[in-house]
């Protein structure tokens, strides 16, 4: 596995913050790019600062899209549209040159009534598999659905629920994102990772509660998450996604890579 850092980087100090994050040892950026989408100038910052840097935003993140009918089965004309909006995204962020898309985005994920629930999961499927998979397709790039918690998304908030969203899809370029923080707050089991084989692209890691990134004596055992992935054929990247430890960014980085590190 390899470490990266997930978050906004303010473009004023972004070549700085990116030089930082090289030296302590993260290899790869993970960022929003609907933040770079029509905002040419602050996505040519962002270039310049990364390839100063010598490190790559590898990963990028945005929300799912709202327009699906959990009522009914999908439009061609509502299809296209997400085409049209996917593929506009990734050619105007095309010199990023991702190879993950990570896809949250709890607000459109809704589930109206719980006897909606297997037409809403096909209709995410039939989503990735006939809108988003074929312009992923274009630019390389895997798709890494995100579960979130319930108090988030009344959809989509476990690891076996994403899995089960992408095998429906059964396309090479719609994945699985597991996050620690999520899959704790929903009490999953990670004995179950074992059955994830093939699935899980990508990884997010923070100390559950509070949010924060590790550090050494925090009182968090890290190493089962790891051990739950590796049950699953992971060795991809994995994020630290989570919230300063202290009060300096810069401790709290050095301190989360010292603990995750020697478990990669």
């Amino acid at each position: 596995m390899i470490l990266g850092i997930c978050g906004w980087f303010d473009e004023k100090n972004a070549e700085d913050t990116f030089k930082m994050l090289k030296n302590i040892g993260y290899v790869y950026i993970e960022a929003g790019i609907h933040g770079y989408y029509k905002n040419e100038k602050y996505l040519e910052t962002v270039l310049k600062a990364l390839d100063n840097a010598k490190i790559r935003c590898e990963v990028g993140q945005h929300p799912f899209p709202g327009e699906y009918n959990p009522d009914g089965e999908q439009t061609e004309e509502a299809l296209e549209k997400i085409r049209d909006y996917f593929y506009e995204l990734l050619s105007s962020t095309s010199d990023l040159n991702l190879s993950t898309l990570v896809m949250g985005g709890g607000g459109a994920r809704f589930l109206p009534s719980p006897d909606k629930y297997e037409n809403v999961v096909k209709q995410i499927a039939d989503i990735c598999k006939y809108a988003i998979s074929p312009v992923l397709d274009e630019f390389g790039i895997i798709l890494a659905l995100e579960a979130l918690r319930k108090d988030e998304t009344s959809m989509l908030n476990r690891t076996d629920e994403s899995v089960k969203i992408a095998k429906l899809a059964n396309t090479p370029n719609i994945k699985v994102m597991a996050d620690l923080y999520h899959v704790i707050g929903e009490g999953e089991n990670l004995d179950d990772f074992v059955n994830y084989k093939g699935c899980i692209r990508h990884a997010h890691i923070g100390k559950p509660s509070p949010r924060v990134m590790p550090s050494e004596n925090d009182g968090y055992d890290y190493k089962p998450f790891f051990e739950a992935l590796r049950s699953a054929n992971f060795n991809g990247r994995m994020s630290v996604e989570a919230g300063s430890s202290c009060d300096d960014y810069k401790t709290s980085l050095e301190r989360a890579f010292a603990v995750l590190q020697p478990l990669l």
